[in-house]
């Protein structure tokens, strides 16, 4: 069963600087594959608008896992956030025909990235008999969730320093560089 948490917003929180002196040199890099082409540049977080739907992730699983992130985090961290990762190697394993490898630099702003140590990339963690039916318990990918020990940080260099995984980005804004 899913708990529920209450959440308290922090609305005082003050903006704190994305890389430490601007030195965007030598901090941790976030990387995105996409099956399509943009220019390098700021670019808005369009699943805000309009929430991304799944690729490989079973719908059923994608609402469930949203409902569990926004009572965690306040956020719907599955259809409202940037996925991106620390690893150039596996971002690159989704760039599809006609896609592009991106850079991701964070903008000022109000930025979380929800992340798991223990999560490389989310399809690796869903029960497989969630695949073939709608009907399996959702305790099960609750006590699941729960297990992974998710955290939410809001500058990149929060990230552990050799964390490799998926990063949900939650923001308004970021800047894209176009990776050759």
């Amino acid at each position: 069963m899913l708990s529920v948490l209450i959440l308290v917003a922090n609305t005082n929180r003050t903006p704190r600087n994305v890389y430490p002196n601007n030195n965007w040199k030598g901090m941790i890099k976030l990387y995105r594959g996409i099956n399509y082409q943009t220019k390098d540049g700021i670019v808005e977080n369009e699943n805000l608008k309009r929430p991304r739907n799944p690729k490989n992730t079973p719908k059923n699983v994608h609402l469930f896992a949203d409902k569990w992130f926004k009572c965690k985090f306040g956020i719907k961290a599955r259809s409202e956030t940037t996925f991106c990762t620390p690893s150039k190697a596996h971002a690159l394993q989704h760039v599809e025909a006609g896609g592009a490898l991106l850079e991701i630099q964070l903008v000022e702003g109000d930025n979380s990235l929800i992340f798991s140590e223990e999560v490389n990339d989310f399809l690796d963690i869903i029960p497989k008999a969630f695949f073939t039916t709608d009907c399996e318990p959702y305790s099960a990918l609750a006590d699941k969730l729960d297990s992974l020990n998710y955290q939410m940080v809001h500058n990149i260099y929060e990230l552990p320093r050799n964390f490799m995984g998926e990063v949900m980005l939650s923001n308004q804004k970021i800047k894209v560089k176009n990776i050759d």
